[in-house]
């Protein structure tokens, strides 16, 4: 882990006032409360502080090497205990050595010492103040580079569930229309081939988009009006269209291939199960910054419901949950005859 001082432009001249701040105490302690000469406040002061400019930068080295995780409780007391020692020792034998270089062989400078035991306990208080902050600094990056990792694994977990589900979103359609083609085969096989060629243009542009990312409605719309071209050949005038949408409307956002479960979800439950014609209605409208788009179907309430495992209403509800973080964006409405299903896409995110 790199040293503080290092890591950020503005440590080194924040150390440093905090050093100045530290010298200019003592100083001030020494003039004005025991009032002394400034010369000798000044030299006391600075003889005293000038050690710890060097030494509060090596305390990071012990602190970075010491762990109550891996120490344990007692071995992290005696390891500082032992380093406290040993930089006590090195500061108050250096203050010393500054004040007789300072003074030279006079005596009258050391009548201004500050008395041994005081620096003993100055010394020993500012040890624990440095190494305080030194692990305030190591946990609070500690817990920065947690989030940013936990930031990176939902976003890797959230790609993995959005490719999980674009594998279950595209065979249960590539399954719908391979039987359409199939049926067609033998009773209309220039319809098949024309179905061919518009499934593959579909599945072109499906396989190309990822589900994580969004599109603009009008590309949507367009693949859907594709999609239910393809079914249109089956199923001729049994399977009505009618879009109601603004201008304004088709330059929004949506994610990628959202609605196409809801289509397939028309086509399978209301025009595959009714002997008469199902019109698919898609509307939209733009209200407080959001997307709303309902699709609604008109259904046999007669007919025998077919089995479903309803992935595609589940996958549109995750993929909500995952993309914009709210659960409350789908709402699926049933009455009588009629099917709907009501979407919030938020254009803020």
């Amino acid at each position: 882990m790199q040293h503080p001082l290092l890591k950020n432009r503005f440590a080194i001249p924040i150390y440093l006032a905090s050093w100045l701040f530290f010298a200019t105490l003592l100083f001030v302690i020494g003039w004005y409360f025991e009032g002394r000469l400034p010369y000798d406040a000044f030299l006391n002061a600075f003889s005293f502080s000038f050690p710890v400019l060097i030494l509060g930068a090596c305390i990071w080295f012990v602190v970075m090497f010491t762990s109550i995780e891996s120490l344990g409780v007692f071995g992290f007391l005696l390891h500082h205990l032992t380093a406290g020692l040993i930089v006590v020792g090195i500061w108050v034998s250096s203050a010393y050595q500054i004040r007789v270089s300072l003074f030279g062989g006079s005596s009258e400078g050391f009548d201004y010492l500050i008395p041994i035991h005081w620096q003993i306990l100055l010394a020993f208080g500012m040890y624990d103040y440095i190494v305080i902050v030194y692990y305030l600094i190591m946990y609070y990056r500690n817990f920065q580079d947690k989030l940013v990792h936990e930031s990176e694994l939902k976003e890797l977990v959230k790609e993995a569930e959005l490719t999980a589900l674009k594998s279950q979103i595209n065979p249960h359609f590539l399954f719908n229309s391979l039987n359409s083609v199939s049926s067609l085969t033998l009773s209309k096989p220039e319809l098949s081939r024309e179905m061919l060629v518009k499934l593959s243009t579909y599945l072109r542009y499906s396989l190309a988009q990822d589900l994580k990312e969004l599109n603009n409605l009008s590309n949507e719309l367009s693949n859907i009006r594709l999609y239910m071209e393809i079914e249109k050949v089956r199923f001729g005038d049994r399977l009505q269209l009618h879009f109601d949408l603004s201008k304004y409307c088709e330059n929004l956002k949506i994610p990628n291939l959202i609605l196409q479960p809801l289509y397939e979800n028309a086509i399978k439950y209301g025009v595959h199960e009714s002997l008469e014609p199902v019109c698919v209605h898609t509307k939209c409208s733009f209200e407080n910054d959001t997307l709303k788009i309902s699709i609604s179907n008109n259904f046999d309430p007669e007919a025998i419901p077919t089995r479903g495992n309803g992935i595609g209403l589940h996958n549109i509800q995750e993929r909500l949950n995952l993309i914009y973080g709210r659960a409350d964006l789908m709402r699926i409405v049933k009455r009588e005859n009629q099917f709907t299903v009501h979407l919030e896409f938020p254009q803020s995110l």
